[in-house]
């Protein structure tokens, strides 16, 4: 069956149910008429490639709200232990500086507590410059992927 006997099949199953329709049946040949030589072609591809070219500003516009959304969501729920940690590690600090300065001068033990505090903010520093990174990644990587 072509497009054109379905929508008169159609047309013609409406007016069997329709008493409006079935009273007016010159009305209703001339639309069946009308319908099966008016035929659309619609070329899909350049339909799609048109509404892409519209689209891509605001789907751009999204996906950068939803990348900085992402980031910040990330960054905050890695800071909440964040104070956990910094006193956990102050008092793990204060325990070995009286522990070393029992055994080493008291400039030594200053020192070797100042370079572990710089060892661990830098640590910190860096796990927390690389979040950003790593969501934008995954982000970019789950787009390449279609999710």
């Amino acid at each position: 069956m072509t497009e054109a006997t379905d929508r008169h099949s159609v047309l013609e199953a409406h007016a069997g149910e329709c008493a409006e329709c079935r009273n007016d049946a010159a009305a209703l040949d001339r639309i069946g008429r009308l319908l099966q030589s008016s035929v659309v072609r619609v070329d899909v591809a350049a339909l799609s490639q048109h509404t892409m070219t519209l689209l891509r500003p605001e789907l751009s516009r999204r996906a950068r709200s939803l990348l900085v959304r992402r980031v910040l969501t990330a960054t905050l729920l890695a800071l909440l232990p964040l104070p956990l940690v910094l006193i956990y590690d102050a008092y793990l600090l204060d325990a070995f500086y009286q522990i070393a300065r029992l055994l080493l001068p008291a400039a030594i033990a200053t020192y070797l507590v100042a370079t572990y505090v710089a060892f661990l903010g830098l640590l910190f520093g860096g796990t927390y410059a690389a979040i950003p990174l790593l969501v934008a990644r995954r982000a970019t990587a789950a787009a390449a992927s279609g999710e």
